[in-house]
């Protein structure tokens, strides 16, 4: 399935329920992956838009639909927002030092407050940004503190772009989106600490570094190996 052949309307869902799409149903469609068949690669659905399109009456499975301006049923327009997920991806280890990056403490209990279908949204800088891509993985260290470890994960929504510097100085970064899931709260330690990452997979300083470093696919499968374990 191509992004140009995804449906725009959802025929599984009538009730107009006063023009409110059903929480459970768009939370449902919003964690979807599509599969490309014999395509090289998937495709994610990040957001879901709905608004109400043509209302009737409802008669009976199989009876055809008779349209009705006050009618309690409904034939949903449904736009998703999609990210295509190559078979060989790369991923990327990204570093967040809170008590000397731009987003702070603060700006990460915002975010994790204001979650939506699981995850919310910011962009990052990059350092090997010359192979990155819209739809490629990336891993959140936390360093600096007693809550190092992976905070959270997700996905490149963009391809890199060039800004200005975070710290504020004349240089021109590079950065990329990102949509961040599996997301620890603020409070918390990362099921994924330094002290296990070090233990785990020596190979990588962990402790510092640039942020957007790119990671052997060997380091990757470790990293995952650790992060599916309660």
């Amino acid at each position: 399935m191509t992004i140009d052949e995804l449906p725009d309307t959802f025929h599984g869902c009538y009730l107009y329920n006063n023009g409110e799409f059903p929480y459970i149903i768009k939370k449902s469609l919003a964690c979807l992956v599509l599969d490309g068949g014999d395509t090289e690669c998937l495709t994610k659905i990040i957001g879901v838009q709905v608004e109400p399109g043509t209302r009737f009456i409802y008669q009976g499975a199989g009876k055809p639909i008779v349209e009705y301006p006050d009618g309690d049923s409904c034939i949903w327009n449904v736009a998703f927002e999609v990210v295509p997920i190559p078979k060989e991806h790369r991923h990327y280890l990204m570093r967040w030092n809170p008590t000397i990056s731009s987003f702070t403490k603060k700006d990460y209990e915002e975010c994790t407050k204001e979650l939506e279908h699981g995850m919310f949204r910011i962009n990052w800088s990059i350092h090997e940004w010359e192979e990155a891509r819209r739809g490629d993985v990336f891993y959140m260290m936390r360093s600096g503190d007693e809550k190092a470890g992976i905070v959270f994960s997700g996905l490149i929504i963009s391809d890199p772009y060039p800004c200005d510097d975070w710290n504020g100085t004349t240089k021109r970064r590079m950065y990329v989106d990102l949509a961040c899931m599996n997301v620890m709260k603020p409070n918390e330690k990362p099921n994924v600490t330094l002290k296990k990452l070090q233990k785990a997979i020596p190979s990588i300083d962990w402790a510092k570094g640039h942020s957007g470093e790119l990671l052997s696919e060997d380091v990757a499968m470790e990293l995952g190996k650790l992060l599916k374990k309660k």
